[in-house]
């Protein structure tokens, strides 16, 4: 156990320099900003190639075809074909291979996206935009998850969980335990993503603003509280909104 203490003053001494957060001035995010910082430092150092996440992506893909109603053919499956073809053309790690996969479910608006370049819409969603600008920024929104590391880095603290107290017996506790724990840091990454998809969906000729109306949408369906916040994977529409337009705006120049 001396190690594993040991292990964890090495990451708070070796943290880097931290990136702000999209809202400096909220407490909640302030906190989660710091911790992802030393969460993505000691994952990191547990390094994944991308030819492995690609196994593993197709691994996970595979699940997910058991785990839910995929179309095999899908009557617009070439236009998000096209879309995810002009989206990637700019990622950070070309190596990776990206395929867009639809789920079957009328009822429930979900996009998601795996390590490996696999990426989900329920066709829900496909179908609820208004836009093919603002159903690109979706999908590059998850792509910029992928792109940013944040898929596998998930992989990666599982792989980090095993590392440190398989040999104490609680190597599954402690990956599954620092998933949940972990989570709500995941609010940073979906700032991160919508920065990233931005900027994918403009340099793909598309208008990121557009993606600005999918956030207005969502905003009508909550209500802000602290407590939710606290524990949310997911930051408030409104707040990803306002976020997202000052990017635009400051750092895209559209």
């Amino acid at each position: 156990m001396k190690s594993v203490c040991c292990f964890v003053l090495l990451l708070f001494a070796a943290v880097p320099l931290l990136h702000a957060q999209c809202n400096p001035d909220d407490t909640v995010e302030s906190w989660y900003s710091w911790a992802k910082e030393w969460e993505n430092y000691a994952v990191d150092q547990f390094p994944i190639s991308e030819a492995d996440e690609m196994k593993i992506g197709d691994t996970l893909n595979q699940n997910m075809y058991k785990e839910n109603k995929i179309i095999k053919k899908y009557n617009k499956q070439a236009y998000l074909d096209g879309i995810v073809k002009k989206l990637t053309k700019n990622v950070k790690r070309p190596g990776i291979t990206y395929t867009i996969h639809v789920i079957d479910d009328p009822k429930t608006l979900n996009a998601f996206s795996v390590a490996g370049g696999h990426l989900y819409v329920t066709s829900k969603m496909v179908d609820w935009t208004e836009s093919e600008d603002e159903l690109a920024f979706v999908i590059a929104h998850e792509i910029a998850h992928i792109d940013n590391r944040h898929s596998i880095r998930k992989v990666q603290k599982m792989v980090l969980g095993h590392t440190l107290f398989d040999s104490y017996g609680y190597g599954d506790v402690a990956a599954n335990l620092g998933l949940l724990i972990s989570a709500p840091f995941g609010q940073i990454d979906e700032y991160d993503a919508d920065r990233g998809g931005a900027t994918l969906t403009a340099k793909a000729g598309y208008n990121p603003r557009k993606g600005l109306r999918f956030f207005e949408k969502m905003d009508e369906k909550e209500s802000y509280d602290l407590m939710e916040k606290i524990i949310r994977t997911h930051p408030y529409s409104k707040e990803r909104l306002n976020c997202l337009d000052d990017y635009i705006k400051n750092e895209l120049g559209m």
